[in-house]
């Protein structure tokens, strides 16, 4: 099928993909979600601290009006600036220090914890006049202007029905003393951003779904994409192919090269063949040193017979271990016995006497 091919991008993207896109800062944002929770919290704000922000702008006006208008040098200048922007900073920070956290909060919500410096770099392709007209003019610009104008839609009609709603309200106060009218306007302002940030959040929920969509959209991979970048993560199969020979080969060697200190090998005589390895001072029990079938049985035992190293025949016991055992781990509990008694054969012949043996640690007799 057409839409299954290799080239459409029709796949969801891969960890790996989203995460090199968050380095570079491309994620999922709607920022009508921001201009959204921004304006109902400055509401909210204005609500608590409105009236406190009125007294203290009385106060600053009063003082400001009380100064002798005439300034008689650039210091005295400077000076009348300096203490107004010192009263303008402490009147509006109480305002703008919680709408920065709403506006930081939020973005975190959406994107979580990012920083990168990827999108500061240089872009030479925004500089292509023809990639930019085509940015103006194709499917998102097209987009991001029906936004624009359905977003100026929705807030002049929201702006209109309330103040027709109000305007009967005011028309008595025309002739009311400034605090009632100030009061009053005070309130359908209120009024009026309550309903302007209700009417964005519905606005920013469409949005935030359409950026998810868009941006999945953008994100997905075709099969020929996914596939390189499984070889570039987990390799060339080719090359993990060699590699694994390679391992194995190395264990091999290493496995046969240890044959030569083993003490002896049980065979079962043809098909198996286990070299097991005993040092009374060091090692609590036997422990299997080699072990294979056929062919490597075969050059188990060629190396044994080079090196001297005893083989004897005990087909059951030859095949328990190659079964119950790894090469590397000691013998389990239930072949001590066996063990020990080829062991202790092992040495008479070695030691030329009778009888000799050790305890085992475990219970089995050496």
């Amino acid at each position: 099928m057409a839409s299954e091919s290799s080239g459409d991008k029709t796949l969801p993207a891969t960890p790996r993909r989203r995460e090199e896109a968050r380095k570079k800062g491309q994620v999922s944002r709607s920022a009508e979600v921001n201009s959204a929770f921004v304006v109902l919290a400055a509401i909210g704000v204005l609500t608590v601290v409105g009236p406190r922000m009125m007294s203290h702008l009385k106060t600053i006006m009063r003082s400001f009006l009380s100064r002798d208008a005439a300034v008689s040098s650039s210091a005295d200048a400077y000076t009348v600036f300096q203490s107004l922007s010192g009263e303008a900073l402490s009147l509006l920070l109480p305002f703008l220090i919680p709408l920065l956290i709403v506006g930081v909060i939020v973005n975190l919500a959406q994107v979580g914890f990012l920083f990168t410096t990827s999108p500061l770099g240089p872009r030479w392709g925004a500089l292509n006049p023809i990639t930019g007209f085509g940015r103006k003019f194709g499917r998102r610009g097209w987009v991001e202007m029906a936004k624009a104008v359905f977003k100026v839609a929705v807030i002049g009609t929201v702006a209109y029905l309330t103040v027709v709603a109000d305007f009967e309200r005011f028309v008595p106060l025309l002739g009311a003393d400034s605090v009632s009218f100030v009061g009053q306007v005070a309130q359908a302002f209120q009024t009026l951003g309550v309903r302007v940030g209700l009417a964005l959040l519905v606005i920013a929920a469409l949005d935030f779904g359409y950026q998810r969509w868009e941006y999945e959209k953008s994100m997905r991979m075709s099969r020929d994409e996914i596939e390189r970048e499984q070889k570039q993560t987990d390799g060339d199969p080719q090359m993990k192919s060699r590699i694994r020979f390679l391992q194995r080969q190395l264990s091999r060697n290493r496995m046969i090269s240890a044959v030569a200190e083993a003490d002896v090998v049980i065979t079962n005589p043809v098909h198996v063949a286990v070299a097991l390895k005993y040092d009374r001072e060091s090692m609590a029990a036997p422990v299997v040193v080699a072990s294979g079938k056929r062919k490597m049985a075969a050059k188990i035992k060629e190396v044994a017979r080079e090196a001297n190293v005893p083989i004897m025949e005990d087909p059951p016991l030859a095949r328990l271990l190659f079964k119950e055992t790894e090469v590397g781990q000691a013998i389990p509990v239930e072949l001590y016995q066996a063990v020990a008694q080829i062991l202790a054969h092992v040495w008479k012949l070695r030691r030329g006497a009778e009888g000799a043996g050790v305890q085992m640690a475990g219970g089995g007799v050496l």
